[in-house]
């Protein structure tokens, strides 16, 4: 929730609805948190969050001792908003992510519904490399915590068949990467934000407690 007037102005210049309600609960980055990274270590930490919104986690993360928070988006004003709270922010389209944007790898990767396997969706190669850019943000004793918001385009034919090999091939890619993957329940996608119109309730997790997912099959 926003309560400073400069960023509300800020923010109602967004494109997207949701981003642009100011009144929008925290509640679920704050369950996240208290879910799954109650044991990590971010003082003095670099990470970058995928699509940062109204950058609740780098708040957060900031207040539990980040030294550095990168949020990457192609909405100016997100990109306007999270220079005016103090975040590092890089314009640009999460689809284009490379890690030599950023010269290093990061501490911790966040993502909250902001990315979608099905962009790649007639380009099952791309798909794959995209996934391998996404973990190459990581370092190798780096954790990441990533639920993609996986809504099939209005504009792609596609069969269930089809849909179930392109959601199998980015779980195989991430999993590949040592990621652990999940489908959430719909408790837990409710509790973390990341319910809607979507083909799969996806978590892809690296170096992360799993005790909260028991109920959660794996992908």
């Amino acid at each position: 929730m926003l309560t400073d007037p400069k960023e509300i102005e800020i923010i109602s210049r967004a494109r997207q609805k949701n981003v642009r309600d100011h009144k929008r609960s925290r509640q679920h980055f704050v369950n996240i948190y208290d879910d799954f990274l109650q044991d990590v270590e971010f003082n003095g930490s670099r990470v970058i969050d995928l699509g940062p919104g109204q950058y609740d986690f780098g708040v957060l993360a900031t207040q539990r001792g980040a030294s550095e928070i990168v949020g990457v988006d192609n909405d100016v004003a997100v990109l306007e908003l999270g220079e005016h709270k103090g975040f590092h922010v890089k314009e640009g389209r999460i689809q284009d992510i490379n890690s030599d944007w950023f010269g290093k790898p990061f501490d911790g990767v966040f993502c909250k519904f902001a990315l979608n396997c099905f962009w790649f969706w007639e380009d099952a190669p791309a798909q794959l490399e995209f996934v391998d850019r996404v973990a190459s943000l990581v370092k190798p004793e780096g954790w990441a915590w990533i639920a993609p918001w996986n809504g099939v385009p209005k504009s792609a034919n596609l069969g269930q068949s089809d849909i179930a090999k392109i959601l199998d091939r980015q779980a195989s890619q991430f999993k590949k990467h040592g990621f652990d993957a999940f489908n959430l329940t719909p408790e837990l996608a409710v509790r973390y934000g990341v319910n809607g119109v979507v083909a799969n309730n996806a978590i892809f997790l690296k170096r992360l407690p799993l005790h909260v997912l028991s109920e959660c099959k794996s992908l």
